[in-house]
């Protein structure tokens, strides 16, 4: 399994202060290392600024990925929507949000390989998602796809808001429940998968830079192993031919790449049901 992060450095609900980010990344960072995993981060540049400026305290949270030989992609400037977004504006975003992740990864022999879209938003017309396609293989990008898709963002939201009031006790519930969900969740795409495709494919799973996943991430993988897997690169995993697949989704989700598959193929309805649900309590911890 490839383990893919977004919203680098760090994503909270309750803000962006340096203090917690550096926290957050020396946690999660540490795990990823620990464990052994390969992952890669995908990187919101704007976060870099404080005052409209670069942060170079900012710039340092990416340089702790970097050093722990982990990996960094671009997931634009700003994170926009696609869809809301004119075309030739998205196209800046990406090049806006490639300026010091490529100058770090230039003073160590690399470059920026894989892009993954905000929201997961691919376009709402064959037009524009091919038109962004080939924008992005002109700079150098391959589009970073996942399989695993799930809601940790909302368990996060609930970590860090039960956390600020300073009730241990429920913000472990929210973390035991966290891995609970996403246990459930991977249980489910395996189906999906063999549904889908005929088989387990390479699966490679979405996760936010969040505090919740810097604390839990050894359950996580103590989880994920157990079901079987070990961790690889993005790249590697995207070595499974079913990377290959036709892939014509226009629809307004951001939606895992095996049902885009399936709705390419003309699959509906029951082949999608199932799909695990956050518990109430937790979205009602989250807002």
């Amino acid at each position: 399994m490839a383990i893919t992060i977004d919203d680098l450095p760090t994503a909270s609900v309750l803000g962006n202060d340096i203090a917690s980010a550096e926290r957050t990344t020396r946690a999660l960072v540490g795990a990823l290392t620990r464990r052994g995993v390969p992952a890669i981060g995908f990187v919101n540049e704007g976060k870099l600024r404080s005052n409209d400026t670069v942060d170079p305290r900012r710039v340092a949270l990416l340089q702790q990925w970097l050093d722990a030989g982990l990996d960094l992609g671009n997931h634009t400037f700003g994170h926009p929507d696609l869809h809301r977004t004119p075309l030739a504006q998205f196209e800046r975003e990406v090049l806006d949000g490639e300026r010091v992740t490529r100058t770090l990864l230039a003073k160590r022999g690399r470059r920026p390989e894989f892009f993954r879209h905000p929201f997961l938003h691919t376009g709402r017309s064959l037009d524009v998602k091919t038109s962004v396609e080939a924008f992005l293989r002109k700079n150098g990008y391959r589009v970073a796809p996942i399989t695993v898709d799930n809601s940790d963002y909302i368990f996060a939201a609930a970590y860090d808001r039960v956390g600020a009031t300073g009730d241990r006790a429920a913000q472990q519930r929210v973390a035991d429940a966290y891995i609970s969900y996403m246990d459930s969740v991977i249980a489910y795409y395996e189906t999906q998968s063999v549904t889908i495709v005929g088989r387990e494919v390479a699966q490679t799973l979405l996760l936010h830079a969040s505090a919740l996943n810097a604390n839990t991430f050894d359950r996580l993988a103590d989880m994920i192993v157990a079901r079987g897997y070990r961790f690889v690169s993005l790249g590697e995993a995207l070595k499974d031919p079913a990377y290959q697949r036709r892939d014509e989704f226009i629809g307004p989700g951001g939606i895992t790449w095996l049902h885009r598959w399936a709705l390419t193929d003309g699959r509906q309805g029951s082949t999608f049901a199932g799909e695990p649900v956050v518990p109430g309590w937790v979205e009602a911890a989250s807002k």
